[in-house]
């Protein structure tokens, strides 16, 4: 029976219906999900690399320097925050398949373009549309795969899920960046666009649509972007928005400025692309047990180690002494940011109601990015006076959000 038929209510005895053929199995082996993971892989594999080079792409090629890059940065990311909004309330009324499909076919256009920039301007007039294309990428893989699955197994898949987030990257880096070596970085970006185009083309074939219009949050009534000020009323939902803030913030200043701390260090452009391996792999092969772990002995306490390991990598970046420990503290970081994707959409599935999941998820998506750009901003502006303080300001941000923290209820699944 279909979810609008149940939500009904008028004959409860027959629930044990068979499932509509428009709503495929929900499980870890199904399609649907094993089908995501390989698309997400293949997109985030094409588009982290590029923009994590971003820096290094505006300074060595483009004479922009580190403000060019952090214009860019903000740019994406502002226009990002905002239509987070709408991404999610699309989500809701024609599917995380079609959305996903929107987000993944616009970076690789405009990572296609952005391989073929001459000046600096041409980076900064192509972020506006990297901007509009993001959260629908981000938006659409996060609500197909928590669609995907049961809500019994929702910690497993999103920690499958982060694993692959990192993976991706880890095995593209050192690829695309032995390519930048030998032909330019042009080559690298335009390595990471042909990646993006595979994970479109397989989204097309291979992903069935799961809920969209047919299968809508509660019938005869659609998503507004009146719903932000009523969910952000709710302390879990603020709690863990504020936790999605932190988490961009981090990840704004590693991904404006990390890579250039390494290249500075050794001089090598395939030292980053090792870098991005090592770390995402490391960081990425613990979120299955942890998606584990949080189904079983509950999320937020997880999620405080996570923030604290968060917060000790920014440290190591702070006062930047080797390789190894860069090395470190970048396992550390990628470590963090994949297991926030993991417990905070695990803990939103868990608190969230089944109408609101695709507006709380697209409204998260928008906290990201604005702390990206706020990362992104500190980055940019104390980097010519102390390349370490911003990772210094990263850490101390992480501590009101873990106090915060604590206000959660270790078990979200009961909600």
């Amino acid at each position: 029976m279909s979810v609008n038929r149940n939500s009904q209510g008028s004959r409860p005895a027959a629930a044990p219906a068979a499932r509509s053929p428009n709503q495929p199995q929900t499980s870890l082996r199904s399609r649907p999900f094993i089908a995501i993971n390989l698309c997400f892989a293949l997109s985030v594999g094409g588009w982290i690399p590029v923009s994590a080079l971003l820096a290094i792409f505006m300074r060595e090629h483009l004479q922009a320097g580190v403000i060019g890059a952090m214009v860019a940065v903000i740019i994406i990311n502002s226009l990002s925050a905002g239509v987070s909004l709408f991404a999610g309330t699309l989500a809701a009324r024609w599917g995380s398949r079609r959305t996903y499909l929107l987000g993944a076919m616009g970076i690789a256009i405009c990572t296609a373009l952005l391989a073929a920039a001459q000046e600096s301007w041409h980076v900064i007039a192509l972020a506006p549309l990297f901007g509009l294309a993001a959260p629908f990428h981000w938006t659409g893989a996060n609500i197909y795969i928590l669609q995907a699955v049961d809500a019994r197994r929702r910690g497993t898949a999103t920690g499958i899920a982060s694993f692959v987030m990192v993976l991706g990257p880890g095995l593209a880096g050192p690829l695309l960046t032995v390519i930048g070596a030998q032909f330019g970085l042009w080559a690298t970006i335009l390595g990471g666009s042909g990646l993006l185009s595979l994970a479109w083309a397989g989204a097309w074939i291979l992903l069935p649509e799961i809920g969209g219009p047919q299968a809508g949050p509660v019938p005869g009534r659609r998503p507004s972007i009146t719903d932000y000020p009523r969910l952000l009323l709710v302390r879990a939902i603020l709690i863990t928005s504020a936790a999605r803030w932190i988490s961009g913030f981090a990840h704004g200043v590693f991904q404006l400025v990390s890579a250039l701390v390494v290249l500075d260090l050794t001089g090598q452009l395939s030292t980053v692309g090792w870098y991005l391996s090592a770390a995402a792999i490391g960081g990425g092969a613990s979120q299955v047990v942890i998606g584990l772990a949080s189904d079983r002995f509950g999320r937020r306490n997880l999620l405080v180690a996570a923030m604290l390991i968060g917060a000790t990598s920014a440290l190591l970046y702070w006062r930047p002494q080797s390789l190894a420990l860069l090395l470190a503290g970048s396992a550390l970081q990628w470590f963090g940011q994949a297991s926030f994707q993991t417990l905070i959409s695990a803990i939103v599935g868990d608190i969230v109601a089944p109408r609101d999941l695709a507006t709380v998820s697209g409204m998260h998506v928008g906290f990201f990015s604005l702390g990206v750009v706020c990362g992104a901003l500190a980055a940019g502006l104390l980097w010519a006076s102390d390349p370490g303080l911003p990772f210094l300001l990263a850490a101390i941000c992480f501590l009101p959000v873990i106090v915060g923290l604590f206000y959660l209820p270790q078990r979200t699944i009961s909600i």
